[in-house]
């Protein structure tokens, strides 16, 4: 499967490569300097002092289908550390290292001394499980899921790792694309995915005059934004731009088929997003360690210019 180019997002190179020795890690890029600042983990957070779910082996996880810019990847590619005959992922392949988020989860492993091929992924179908109540299957979970006190009254987050604005996509020819005010876009159909803080803006933001329509995932809205059964989905920005570009795009015409309309300032939401762990995980902390030494070191902030930096400006919903 090969990755059509995206206009708006920076996802320039498909390739981000992290090298391990003793817990260090750096990103390789032709065209980025070696970083500097703090390469390492305390001995306390050594692989070896670990509590994981399958010692010697970090097992994490996120959702399939594994959406760009978040994840990138061929699922008919046998990555290092990839189940012989492929793993069942659908779009992207979190064993590729590749999407921001995918590289992320490998830069914080191998922060923590894991390479790629100590990794183990596991799919989760349905969004609101991997934030339930309970025992996991996984170390720690990763898909774009926001940082909430309800959802950490039943699990761990670590630190955030982005800060995402949510927006409103919309089919180009649709009158709400005129819209520049949240007054203006109460009077549209709105849809957004279920129990995500997209449907919480809706409810406790926009408050439109017609019933919000809730999707079990952004893949079931595309079909029903596209039909004009809804006016526009509400998404966070990098989602919007992937959408757009990617899976709205008709590449036979020059024309966009798909608009950015807006996004919402942070005065209106705010929207970190923290990977996942079981309540009372021992991990949490070195995991927080973990995610300190890429930030520090400039590595997330290498990862956001390959993967989600777009170069263009977006209106804010007045």
């Amino acid at each position: 499967m090969a990755h059509r180019p995206l206009r708006a997002i920076g996802a320039l190179s498909l390739t981000t490569a992290f090298v391990v020795a003793g817990g260090a890690v750096s990103a390789q890029s032709p065209s980025v300097p070696p970083l500097d600042g703090p390469l390492t983990v305390s001995d306390a957070c050594a692989k070896d002092m670990l509590t994981l779910k399958n010692p010697g082996r970090l097992t994490l996880s996120t959702d399939n289908p594994a959406f760009g810019p978040w994840w990138w990847g061929d699922p008919e590619t046998q990555y290092p550390g990839e189940p012989e005959g492929g793993s069942g992922w659908e779009l992207g392949d979190p064993y590729a290292g590749e999407g921001y988020e995918s590289a992320t989860n490998h830069a914080v492993a191998a922060a923590l001394g894991f390479a790629p091929e100590e990794i183990d992924w596991v799919p989760n179908a349905v969004f609101e499980l991997a934030f339930a109540p309970g025992e996991k299957a996984f170390d720690w979970h990763t898909a774009q899921i926001s940082i909430r006190p309800e959802r950490a009254e039943a699990v761990d987050f670590s630190d955030p790792y982005f800060d995402a604005n949510q927006s409103i996509i919309a089919m180009t020819g649709n009158p709400i694309t005129a819209a520049t005010t949240i007054e203006e876009l109460k009077a549209f159909k709105l849809g957004a995915a279920a129990f995500t803080t997209s449907s919480q803006l809706i409810e406790d933001v926009i408050a439109p005059t017609a019933e919000m329509q809730v999707f079990n995932n952004n893949a079931d809205a595309l079909q029903p934004l596209q039909s004009g059964t809804i006016d526009a989905l509400v998404v966070d920005l990098q989602t919007a731009f992937f959408m757009r570009d990617a899976q709205l795009e008709n590449w036979d015409t020059p024309d966009p088929e798909a608009t950015v309309v807006g996004q919402f300032d942070v005065s209106a939401q705010v929207d970190q997003m923290g990977m996942v762990l079981e309540k009372g995980s021992p991990l949490t902390a070195c995991v927080n360690e973990a995610l300190a030494v890429v930030k520090e070191n400039g590595t997330l902030a290498d990862i956001y210019e390959t993967w989600i930096s777009s170069g263009q400006e977006i209106p804010f919903f007045q």
